[in-house]
């Protein structure tokens, strides 16, 4: 059992920062956007989306896992885990805006941001395009990567594909949660709450590794303790403003959204060298709690 679970969880980091994301066409998140935007279009109870979209995705999975043996089974469970975390593709969707901006093309850097961020880009300037850049990063670390991962170990004690199922489940809640869990959409609550639930302890643990990735690679971990400590509640999301807050800490920069909330000092002017910095605290972040649940599980 030991052995399967540290099997598909390296398989899948592996296929992660090897392939990046897969194809539209077979990829578990866009099933699951699609068969949301179908059921909102039908007005469903939002209690009922829910259970579609999550044990929709969640019990086949499951299933499908526990039928295979063997070699069969780690394969299929690293490639089903696999797509509900985005590691390489954290960089591959966030580099773009870096090189735009090096060049000075901040409408081509525009067009990047509906890949990491819901907000509307048309009216950021090259500081907020950065800070965009940065939050994006720091915020995806937890609910992208570390909260997947997080369920996937924790839930594999009975068995890999309840880990996976797991992992899924999780994906299918924040995938509601960014669909439909604006606060202007009442039907969006129930998902906005069990995503926010879901995030509580993964977006801490997140912080807590980015304080130790950010000490490992020189980055100031003073500034990141005391950025977290002050201005992690500052944000509208009790989970995105732990990450967030660290970040600018260790980076010494003020990460703001205009009239929401503002992280941080300026201790130094927003660069795009904070993007590719940002990226490879989060590397060390994940390789970090990938390391911690293999000596956990041996």
């Amino acid at each position: 059992m030991t052995s399967e679970v540290v099997a598909v969880l390296a398989l899948a980091l592996i296929v992660d920062r090897v392939f990046g994301e897969p194809p539209e066409s077979f990829h578990p998140t866009v099933w699951m956007g699609r068969a949301i935007a179908i059921l909102e279009r039908r007005s469903t109870e939002a209690l009922l989306v829910f259970i579609a979209v999550t044990v929709g995705f969640s019990l086949p999975a499951f299933f499908l896992v526990r039928a295979l043996h063997g070699t069969s089974k780690i394969l299929a469970a690293a490639l089903i885990f696999k797509t509900a975390f985005s590691w390489r593709g954290l960089s591959d969707y966030t580099r773009p805006i870096a090189k735009a901006l090096e060049k000075g093309d901040l409408e081509a850097a525009r067009r990047a941001v509906p890949y990491i961020a819901g907000r509307d880009p048309s009216g950021l300037d090259r500081e907020g395009l950065l800070s965009t850049a940065v939050e994006s990063v720091a915020e995806s670390s937890a609910d992208g990567i570390i909260s997947p991962l997080f369920y996937f170990c924790i839930c594999s004690l009975p068995g890999v594909e309840a880990g996976v199922a797991a992992a899924l489940f999780y994906r299918a809640v924040n995938t509601l949660d960014s669909m439909l869990g604006r606060p202007e959409n009442p039907k969006g609550r129930l998902h906005a709450k069990a995503d926010e639930l879901l995030n509580f302890l993964p977006a801490r643990i997140a912080a807590l590794l980015l304080l130790f990735s950010g000490l490992a690679l020189g980055k100031d971990a003073g500034g990141g303790i005391a950025i977290f400590k002050r201005d992690r509640n500052a944000t509208p999301s009790r989970n995105g403003g732990q990450t967030m807050s660290v970040m600018a800490g260790l980076l010494g920069v003020q990460l703001k959204k205009k009239g929401v909330y503002v992280l941080g000092d300026p201790t130094v002017p927003l660069g795009t060298a904070h993007i590719y910095e940002a990226l490879k605290i989060v590397d060390v972040q994940v390789l970090t709690f990938a390391l911690l649940t293999v000596i956990w599980w041996i």
